[in-house]
């Protein structure tokens, strides 16, 4: 049903309003336009089922309709009777205009019934989640406690743990650094509160059973290098920082001395001239660095591997080096060269000229003069010519001829 006409109208019971002064009722009415023209069961006649277009009717005209008019007829005054309360109830409470009430459920706010409390025997959650507060572990333990029980492995800075009264972090106000309770900077760094001397001394005592004692001719560094001639270095790495690895404990040095190593004279050099730089001539020792690999063992595995490919590689002889000459060769070379034939010339005719017996090849060359002035040869030959090389030359040159010096 639907009213018409001013708010005012109505609410004062005029024609329009809801009162027993209105005058007409629109009704919306539904079926086929044909049947409502010609009366049939949706038109406005009597025994339609439903209602057609709006239509103006009185109210005698609709007790005129039949039993289904007279039952609406008199079902009219109550709804009279209802409309007329709510206007009341509208002139009333302006804020009860347009209201609904509906049925809500129980606000959060509200207390929970008292089945609630004792169900399942347990209490609320908020109760059961308070806990009392305790003393800190400190103030509990012993003075002869074994220690290695509360720090058995590496862990986290525990204030309520360590016995100590721990400061680290930036002064606030020009005073001491923060206490150890919720300082997030012990928390952040590593600390050896696991590693104790009792700790390292009991683990110690645990690796003795599997360790071997050292041997007792390897009392010095010599031996040691006699016996061992291959020395691995690697680094392990101690810092603060979000992992444990770093990238440097990777690396491989491995150093030995060519005395070590079973080179004859050709294979020597040519093993010098592979490893370049790698080589100090003055300590005689070959050091060769690995990175590579990512992990140390692999550069491990690999240094091994280079050094014994350098190894077999010094001893190979290629067809192009029988066809060397002196000049092109490195560095000068002693034996089997045009001094040492001129040198041993020199020194049988000088023996044939004084009537001395005639001396072998061999015990020439291993004579001290012959030696002196062989190297006094090879420093000039192969460092240059310097103010001490050319009066050490001078003075082997002499030793040699016996000549005496001026006075």
């Amino acid at each position: 049903r639907r009213r018409t006409g001013p708010r005012g109208d109505r609410a004062a019971g005029g024609p329009d309003a809801g009162g027993p002064g209105r005058g007409r009722i629109r009704r919306w009415r539904t079926g086929p336009r044909e049947d409502r023209a010609a009366g049939g069961p949706d038109a406005g006649g009597p025994g339609r089922g439903r209602t057609g277009p709006w239509e103006d009717q009185t109210l005698e005209d609709r007790a005129a309709g039949g039993p289904a008019a007279a039952a609406m007829m008199a079902a009219v005054p109550a709804a009279r009777h209802r409309l007329r309360s709510l206007a009341t109830l509208c002139r009333a409470g302006p804020r009860l205009r347009g209201a609904a009430s509906y049925s809500t459920a129980l606000s959060i706010s509200s207390p929970p019934p008292a089945a609630a409390a004792v169900r399942n025997h347990r209490p609320p959650p908020k109760e059961r989640q308070r806990r009392e507060p305790t003393f800190p572990r400190t103030e509990k333990m012993e003075v002869n406690q074994d220690w290695r029980n509360v720090y058995p492995i590496a862990a986290a800075f525990k204030p309520s743990v360590v016995p100590l009264p721990v400061r680290m972090g930036y002064p606030i106000k020009r005073g001491v650094p923060p206490n150890k309770t919720g300082n997030l900077e012990l928390i952040k760094i590593p600390n050896f509160l696991h590693l104790t001397p009792p700790a390292i001394k009991m683990h110690c005592t645990a690796l003795k059973d599997f360790c071997t004692e050292w041997p007792v001719a390897l009392d010095n560094d010599e031996k040691c290098e006699e016996h061992f001639p291959i020395e691995i270095k690697t680094t392990d790495y101690v810092a603060a920082g979000p992992s444990a690895r770093n990238p440097n404990a990777r690396v491989v040095t491995l150093t030995i001395r060519l005395l070590n190593l079973n080179l004859d004279e050709h294979a020597k050099k040519k093993l010098i001239k592979l490893v370049g730089n790698r080589y100090n001539k003055s300590t005689d020792l070959l050091t060769i660095t690995t990175d590579r690999c990512p992990s140390r063992q692999q550069n491990c595995d690999f240094a091994l591997y280079l050094l014994t490919v350098l190894y077999h590689e010094s001893w190979k002889i290629e067809s192009w080096e029988s066809d060397k000459t002196e000049a092109d060769v490195d560095e000068f070379i002693w034996e089997n060269s045009r001094s040492e034939k001129n040198v041993l010339d020199t020194v049988c005719r000088m023996k044939e000229a004084e009537n001395l017996p005639s001396i072998s090849k061999e015990e020439l060359v291993n004579s001290p003069e012959i030696k002196s002035y062989k190297k006094s040869v090879v420093n000039i030959k192969n460092g240059g010519e310097t103010e001490d090389s050319i009066l050490e030359y001078k003075e082997c040159v002499k030793k040699l001829l016996k000549l005496q010096t001026a006075t």
